[in-house]
């Protein structure tokens, strides 16, 4: 094994809990006020300057990508700094300077075609031609990020020449300030810019790195053909890269993690963040967009590392076009858990449906497991948080903002409203067309919801609107219409979208079976006597419980299921799109689609009562667009067929864990299996599917041993996780997927 490749495993596997960047604390600590008179982009970026001037610039000596952060574990006087640091409000984004920009996207293709001198040139030129007070100040402060960043990149430079790695110094000292010739030169400039990011300024960064396999094909092919690289030292540049993103991280799992069993993003700004990383595709003519380097990303994917997530845009037939790469996608597949498969065809009929036209192909997925316009979009509720409350507000908007980002209506979610159109049934005492009118019902709270969000989110977006260069975050540096309109993307975007998952999907689906099922069709129960039973957990009504329990699911491939889950996502769909039409057209805002909740099934079945198929108070509800643990009793063909009752170009994400058993497709003809599997369940227009291939036998062996298990990864949502850092409770919910 190469030493960098050892080293990222080892860090994954063994860094301490509490390792903590330090010097970014202590640095951010020192310099906290030091610019409170300047308006907050030269705040920003003379911060950021201080930070990436004063920070170690460590080199190892088999580093082919340069670039490196520190932590440590803190002894008791440094510990005590850092605890201050955060519990008086004492870090940047609070204090003032910084403000999350994270799950975001760069415009790769700009910064590799300008390089940082080229880019601070335009943000000069557009600064000799401003007036406005607020715009240059933005500008001006853009401009003294790129300085900032150039000074970094020399540093390394230097750090590069003393450990003897000339070749690695020649290519920084290029890019610090010219733009990138090589592949090698492009590469290095690339994670330059996303270190600075997950290292130092964003808190849980959730990075995209755009489709790596388009932006520097051309600096590959041009390489290849003159000689200066060849395939093998191209792999190893990417291998390193791909090290690099690992090393940075921390251990633990951050949605059910706390203080005690996970480093925290206090700790490591990126302790726990998925960068993902696109690959395949499909092009603005919607052909092909796989080359030569489309094959060597993926060759190059490690099994154990968690980052970078490579997410694998499908295309109808790519298995038969591309047989090659789509060996090597599925034999990686069964060894990673840091993999995911979107179908290009789904998400791009989504975005046309919702009137996106510019840039539709160069869509992107974000952490965790959000669809985006890319570089045209902004992600509402992940835009910098000054935003949200300014001096223009009211009182009543301050009060009523936040609703905009509430996942659920209610504490059960949807699986909440389900609840309230039963009970308001049970008591109208319908003698026909119940299910009719539970649909009805249910739908009414369903559009009440969704139609105050997107009315929140408007309102929000004009109060964005008002002031718009008040505020520069890191990736209005590496957005072109950023710097051409001098104003912070999460205000000036083209789009601006938000998520609308329909969530507990397969719960309320399996609701309505069991109603329909029990009440009307077998007539076991009354109406009433369901909703008194559900209300009361199931008290002194086990029987009833079992009843709903086995009724016909959602993921065992049966006609009531499937035609309930179709008949739910259309409506639900359809009503998104209505509903954010007007507000697309008026401000470019809209409601994606999606069957998206990452870990909130466990927290929210946490703290809910029972609901109607037959889950009990305090259980977890199904995760993400997956069926109910236990619910696919016909296997992965059974589940894939009732997913593929979700209509094609309805929704535009929804993580689907695919666990698989590693005995089940080992070999030869288990990895061809697998491979014809996946590839029809796309073909059919199924959405997505992200792969964890380990032994249930081996999770169990591991909650009991974990020292002997630290290398098993699973899937969490839109992220993987080292199985033994995580949390009895997720611990248990995994293994749980992987029952019958």
């Amino acid at each position: 094994m190469k030493p960098n490749v050892y080293e990222a495993e080892q860090a994954l596997k063994t860094k301490p809990i509490y390792s903590t960047a330090y010097e970014r604390v202590k640095l951010l600590n020192d310099v906290m006020h030091a610019y409170d008179d300047l308006p907050q982009p030269l705040k920003f970026s003379r911060t950021l300057a201080y930070l990436l001037e004063n920070v170690s610039v460590p080199v190892k000596e088999y580093d082919l990508i340069v670039g490196r952060a520190v932590d440590k574990e803190l002894n008791a006087e440094e510990e005590k700094l850092f605890q201050a640091f955060i519990a008086d409000n004492g870090n940047a984004y609070r204090s003032g300077a910084f403000f999350g920009s994270g799950h975001s996207s760069y415009e790769w293709e700009y910064i590799v075609e300008l390089g940082v001198g080229g880019m601070k040139s335009r943000a000069i030129s557009r600064l000799s031609t401003e007036n406005d007070d607020a715009k240059r100040a933005f500008l001006q402060g853009a401009v003294e990020v790129y300085d900032a960043i150039s000074s970094y990149i020399l540093r390394f430079a230097n750090s590069a020449k003393q450990a003897g790695l000339a070749a690695q110094a020649a290519r920084l000292e290029k890019v610090a300030f010219s733009a990138p010739e090589t592949f090698a030169e492009a590469l290095q400039l690339v994670w330059i810019i996303a270190l600075i990011d997950c290292a130092y300024v964003t808190l849980n960064p959730t990075l995209t790195l755009g489709r790596p396999d388009v932006f520097l094909y051309p600096f590959y092919s041009r390489d290849i053909a003159s000689g200066r690289l060849t395939r093998e030292e191209a792999k190893e540049l990417i291998t390193d890269y791909y090290c690099k993103h690992n090393l940075i991280m921390g251990r633990g799992e951050h949605q059910l993690g706390d203080d005690k069993n996970s480093t925290t993003f206090d700790r490591i700004t990126n302790f726990d963040a998925p960068q993902y990383l696109l690959l395949a595709g499909t092009d603005e003519k919607g052909e092909s967009a796989v080359n030569e380097l489309t094959e060597l990303f993926a060759e190059c994917i490690v099994p154990s590392f968690k980052n970078p997530v490579v997410v694998v845009r499908y295309f109808i037939g790519m298995d038969k076009k591309h047989e090659r790469l789509w060996n090597i996608l599925m034999r990686k597949a069964l060894q990673s858990s840091s993999m995911m498969f979107y179908n290009d065809n789904d998400v791009i009929a989504v975005l046309k449906r919702m009137g996106v036209t510019e840039g539709v192909h160069d869509y992107i997925h974000f952490g965790c497991n959000w669809a985006s316009t890319g570089n045209n979009g902004a992600w509402m509720w992940g835009g910098p948080s000054s935003f949200a409350f300014t001096p223009e507000m009211s009182e009543e908007d301050k009060k009523y903002l936040r609703r905009a980002y509430m996942r659920y209506p209610v504490d059960m979610g949807w699986e909440g409203i389900f609840n309230a159109a039963l009970y308001q049934l049970a008591d109208e005492n319908l003698k026909s067309g119940v299910m009719d009118r539970l649909f009805e019902l249910f739908m009414a709270g369903v559009k009440d919801f969704i139609s105050q969000k997107i009315s929140y989110l408007s309102r929000e977006l004009t109060v964005r609107q008002k002031n718009p260069s008040r505020l520069l975050v890191l990736t209005d540096c590496f957005l072109r219409e950023s710097i051409d309109s001098a104003e912070c993307y999460a205000a000036s975007a083209k789009y601006h979208f938000e998520a609308s998952s329909f969530q507990m999907f397969a719960n309320v689906v399996d609701s309505f079976v069991a109603v329909d099922e029990l009440v009307i069709r077998k007539k076991s129960v009354t109406l009433k006597e369901l909703a008194k039973a559900v209300k009361n957990d199931f008290k002194d009504n086990e029987w009833l419980r079992l009843a709903c329990k086995n009724a016909e699911k959602f993921g065992s491939d049966g006609e009531v299921s499937n035609a309930y889950a179709k008949k739910l996502i259309t409506a639900f769909t359809d009503y998104v799109f209505e509903v954010s039409k007007p507000y697309f057209e008026k401000q470019g805002l809209f409601l994606m689609p999606s069957l998206e909740g990452d870990t909130w099934h466990i927290k929210c079945g946490r703290e809910s009562g029972a609901s109607v198929d037959g889950r009990r108070a305090g259980e977890p509800f199904a995760q993400n667009a997956r069926p109910s643990n236990g619910s696919c009793k016909n296997g992965l063909t059974g589940m894939f067929n009732s997913l593929l009752s979700v209509p094609g170009g309805s929704v535009a994400s929804g993580a689907l864990n695919v666990d698989v058993d590693s005995r089940a497709f080992s070999g030869e003809e288990g990895l061809k299996n697998f491979s014809n599997l996946l590839a029809t369940y796309f073909n059919a227009g199924g959405l997505h599917a992200q792969v964890s291939c380990v032994s249930r036998d081996d999770l169990l062996a591991a909650q009991l041993d974990p020292d002997s298990y630290r290398d098993l990864r699973v899937r969490v949502t839109g992220y993987s996780g080292v199985f033994v850092d995580l949390c009895r409770e997720l611990q248990d919910d995994v293994i749980a997927r992987m029952d019958p």
